[in-house]
């Protein structure tokens, strides 16, 4: 099941994919498994995506497949005992493909974080409205183009003078370490596991 999981993501059989979600929570299936899972078969997509073989309006029918399998992992993970959530985070995509800010989301849900995902396309003000309405310790941001890099500078700029202490980290195909400095960033990470440890990194310096 675990395998029909991953292949109807990666062929955007939405249907199926909540389908055999369901049908493995009500197994009594660990939901970190369920979460790999899903996070494999998005890196594939991502994969074939920069390879070519896949194009972007897929991988979004990709995303939004594993996006309906998590909705129904999410209420299961915040019934987790409370000594296992570690704190919140707000991630958001500044351009129109949200791959890998689906997998950092499900890598960080499955390691205790409470994740806010404020979609694609994302604005200072979107960002500010999140901040005002959520206690955030840590904003996170997939920076995918070049032109959205000093729009990225300007978003962290404003969560920080909204939120003391915010912390926020970046991640996406344009960053790299000097950037992420640049735009003030507080760490860069390259993938989901990266994105992970730098989570539990910022949130034991709070």
């Amino acid at each position: 099941m675990l395998e029909e999981l991953k292949n109807s993501i990666i062929s955007q059989n939405q249907k199926r994919v909540k389908e055999l979600t369901e049908e493995l929570i009500k197994s009594g299936m660990d939901i970190n498994i369920i979460i790999n899972a899903i996070t494999e078969a998005l890196k594939i997509v991502g994969d074939r995506f920069n390879n070519g073989d896949l194009f972007l309006p897929e991988v979004i029918r990709a995303a939004n497949a594993s996006k309906a399998a998590l909705n129904l992992i999410l209420p299961k993970m915040l019934e987790r005992k409370t000594d296992d959530y570690k704190g919140t985070i707000a991630i958001g995509s500044l351009g129109p493909h949200d791959i890998g800010k689906t997998i950092v989301s499900a890598a960080l849900i499955a390691n205790g974080f409470r994740v806010i995902d404020m979609g694609v396309n994302i604005t200072p003000e979107v960002v500010e409205k999140t901040l005002r309405e959520n206690e955030v310790h840590i904003l996170a941001l997939s920076i995918l183009l070049t032109s959205d890099i000093e729009k990225a500078r300007i978003i962290i700029e404003r969560a920080k003078k909204l939120t003391n202490g915010l912390r926020v980290m970046v991640g996406g195909a344009v960053m790299n370490e000097s950037i992420a400095s640049n735009i003030k960033a507080d760490a860069y990470g390259k993938n989901a596991d990266e994105a992970v440890e730098i989570a539990n990194k910022l949130i034991r310096g709070k």
